[in-house]
């Protein structure tokens, strides 16, 4: 709704998600310069038209950030990634956790992801460091002549880090703890 008049849905391209970020932002800029939409600016609202067709408007609060009219519906059911390196077999099998690059195969051959693209050149490596390092075996630890029989008598742990990117909420560490005697 627009004014009161039922409109038609905005799809809104090449948006790039920022969880930290408190307020959406929509450069005006971008969308004069490359998809040509009109943007008409007064004291109380922007409009935004394309071949004269009125697409969305955003009324101007009193701090002079604007409130784009009409309501927001994300498609849940999507997701996109962004990379600058070659769409690869490998790379989404890196991308998907390390899953089976044979299924990886039929999700793009068999259309299950929206964009999920190979670039024609590139043939899958076979060797994927990290999946034949989760599946080497260790000989067993030497048995310990002490044993614990009280929860939080021993208590193990691990600690990895630091990771070269950081969490979403900026850490760049992981730590375990596991009870000797209880499974947690």
């Amino acid at each position: 709704m627009m004014d009161g008049k039922p409109s038609q849905p905005v799809e809104f391209t090449r948006v790039l998600h920022v969880p930290t970020l408190q307020n959406n932002f929509l450069s005006c800029l971008y969308l004069a310069r490359h998809k040509h939409i009109i943007i008409h600016i007064d004291s109380e609202q922007m409009d935004f038209s394309l071949n004269g067709k009125s697409l969305f408007c955003a009324s101007i609060r009193l701090d002079n950030c604007t409130v784009l009219s009409g309501l927001s519906e994300p498609l849940s059911e999507s997701a996109n990634w962004v990379s600058t390196l070659p769409l690869t077999p490998c790379l989404w099998h890196h991308r998907c956790c390390h899953h089976n690059l044979a299924h990886i195969t039929k999700m793009q051959n068999d259309a299950l992801v929206t964009g999920m693209t190979f670039a024609a050149s590139h043939t899958p490596d076979i060797v994927c460091e990290p999946c034949l390092a989760g599946k080497m075996h260790s000989n067993p630890f030497p048995s310990s002549p002490s044993c614990s029989t009280k929860p939080l008598e021993l208590v193990h742990s691990d600690l990895h880090g630091p990771l070269p990117v950081a969490t979403c909420e900026g850490y760049h560490y992981w730590i375990t703890f596991l009870d000797d005697v209880t499974p947690y």
